[in-house]
């Protein structure tokens, strides 16, 4: 006999007998919106959620195996794969996903690549040591139709790619990553791939070096790419001086290009971003490797700032001082509920040495003034780890105390200033000397100072400066604890 559940009507007229439903029951359309689920959860899992699937009955593995495209069932092969036995059982319709990405072995998987149906493999994910990449620079010269996802990683002095890597074209590549490995055609091989949405290049070599001029050709081709990532491992990735930005040139458009992360030279950027517009850009992260002078410039950075869709000033800012490096955030918004929003604006400076940094800092803070005239909430703080605090107090005995003040007034919109606990003392120090006029001119709108935890001695440096305020009716409160 059937099973029955019952319930009171709500109306109060009996009961109401329900038939219980088993899963053997469902029709095959509420199925597969089950293994429509089961598929968007694998994207946090595995792509071998469907093996188990298949094997349940045989109903279920036909409901499966009819949907593959609906499903995006792929063969999942790794260096344990046996290809004879993955390609005679499974339909000839499943794509095929390549991946090691142990730091050794790998050799079985290459030696049968060349054997594998390059028509079939949509993603490639291999951690190669140089011998395996010459080897796989040998295997993979033909075509890959249908690959959509590449990624390449090496940590050895890697060989570079050949110009007939993937027959020098992938034409529905969405995704592509490289590190470590140096492809010198990469220009040449992107401006093939139209539909790329997604491109990271990382520890970027020497030998691998391409020009800005070519990389901005071979994107403008790239109609669909939202994200790119160009990552130069050495500070000497400057463009040819006998091949620098002309006087006159056209700008390519990239339409859909949101986010731009850069590591390198400034002048490398420069000619970069002076090329291209981007017109929906909302993210733009950079860190700048060791100039070769403080002397630098970036003009063309702000007026590629001008053509996105970024804010031309913002409200908010953060500077951090590390033991490489100085840093200036914009975009991190602090709401009433202390919820972070994603920075949108970032720009990084490689430099050893408290001083250099602050001499660097004023210097960068004079360059986009532009963008510092509206900051309202400031926060400068350090972020080094615990070992590195002696060479913190090393550095404390080096404070320059005329370009302090020249960074502080770069934030004369400021209306909050938070210091962290590690820099209450230097800032103090500068602030000491602004008293009368020059207390009420240096910051004019500042109404409350953040010093968490201050010291005896920083109390007593910054006492000149409030008192000073305080009888030029410019008056500041002193927060001893952090910024809201």
């Amino acid at each position: 006999m059937r099973h029955r559940k019952a319930r009171i009507d709500q109306r109060g007229r009996g009961l109401i007998s329900f038939p219980r439903v088993t899963i053997g029951s469902l029709p095959d359309n509420i199925l597969l919106h089950i293994f429509d689920y089961c598929q968007m959860l694998s994207l946090y899992r595995s792509l071998r959620w469907w093996h188990a699937l298949v094997h349940v009955c045989r109903r279920w593995r036909y409901i499966v195996l009819e949907s593959s495209l609906r499903l995006k069932l792929q063969l999942v092969c790794n260096e344990n794969t046996s290809m004879k036995k993955t390609l005679d059982v499974w339909p000839h319709s499943f794509p095929i996903v390549v991946g090691h990405w142990l730091p050794l072995g790998g050799a079985n998987l290459i030696s049968t690549f060349e054997h594998w149906p390059h028509d079939r493999i949509s993603e490639i994910s291999l951690n190669l040591t140089s011998t395996l990449l010459k080897r796989l620079n040998k295997v993979m010269k033909k075509p890959y139709p249908v690959l959509t996802r590449l990624c390449l990683y090496s940590s050895d002095s890697a060989p570079v790619l050949h110009d007939t890597f993937l027959g020098g074209s992938a034409p529905r590549l969405k995704y592509l990553y490289l590190g470590g490995i140096p492809f010198p055609a990469l220009p040449k091989f992107l401006s093939f791939c139209h539909d790329l949405v997604d491109i990271r290049l990382d520890k970027i070599t020497n030998t691998g070096y391409f020009s800005p001029e070519a990389m901005a050709t071979a994107l403008s081709v790239l109609t669909e790419l939202k994200y790119i990532a160009l990552d130069f491992e050495s500070p000497a990735s400057f463009p040819d001086p006998t091949n620098r930005l002309p006087s006159s040139f056209q700008r390519i458009s990239l339409p859909a290009l949101a986010y731009l992360e850069f590591r390198g030279s400034s002048e490398y950027f420069e000619d970069l971003v002076a090329r291209i517009d981007t017109p929906v850009m909302t993210s733009v992260d950079t860190w700048f490797l060791n100039p070769s002078h403080l002397d630098f410039d970036i003009p063309h950075f702000l007026q590629f700032i001008g053509r996105t869709e970024l804010p031309r000033s913002f409200e908010e800012a953060r500077v951090y001082f590390s033991y490489e490096s100085i840093q200036i955030l914009f975009g991190y918004r602090i709401t009433p509920e202390k919820k972070e929003y994603p920075i949108t604006l970032s720009i990084e400076i490689s430099y050893h040495g408290f001083d250099w940094q602050v001499t660097c800092l004023a210097q960068i803070c004079g360059k986009i003034s532009p963008l510092l005239s509206n900051v309202q909430r400031l926060l400068i703080a350090t972020s080094w780890p615990p070992r590195d605090n002696l060479m913190f107090l090393d550095w404390k005995d080096h404070v320059d105390n005329p370009k302090w003040l020249e960074i502080l007034q770069a934030f004369s919109a400021s209306q909050h200033m938070h210091i962290s606990p590690k820099l209450g003392e230097i800032i103090a120090s500068a602030l000491h000397e602004l008293t009368g006029e020059r207390a009420r001119d240096a910051l004019p709108v500042l109404r409350h100072l953040y010093l968490p935890s201050p010291s005896a001695s920083t109390q007593q440096a910054i006492e000149p400066f409030i008192s000073s305020r305080q009888h030029s009716n410019y008056p500041i409160t002193v927060h001893l604890t952090e910024m809201d």
